[in-house]
């Protein structure tokens, strides 16, 4: 599968169900995708809090391919 930035989804829980699918713990999925856990974290972070990141296309493939 190639990557397709139009697909771009940085939700929270749509990267959360990802990173449940693939049956990974969220340091996991940092470390597999490049990242370090804070970030990590903020990616997750819901979209109210004041530390919250908008996933980047790149995570949101890597983790979509775990």
């Amino acid at each position: 599968m190639k990557p397709n930035a139009e697909k771009h989804n940085p939700d929270p829980e749509y990267l959360r169900q990802l990173i449940e699918s693939a049956g990974i713990s969220q340091r996991a999925a940092a470390r597999l995708c490049g990242v370090s856990e804070r970030i990590m974290r903020q990616y997750l972070a819901n979209r109210e809090a004041n530390t919250a990141l908008n996933a980047p296309y790149s995570v949101q493939f890597c983790l979509e391919h775990l």
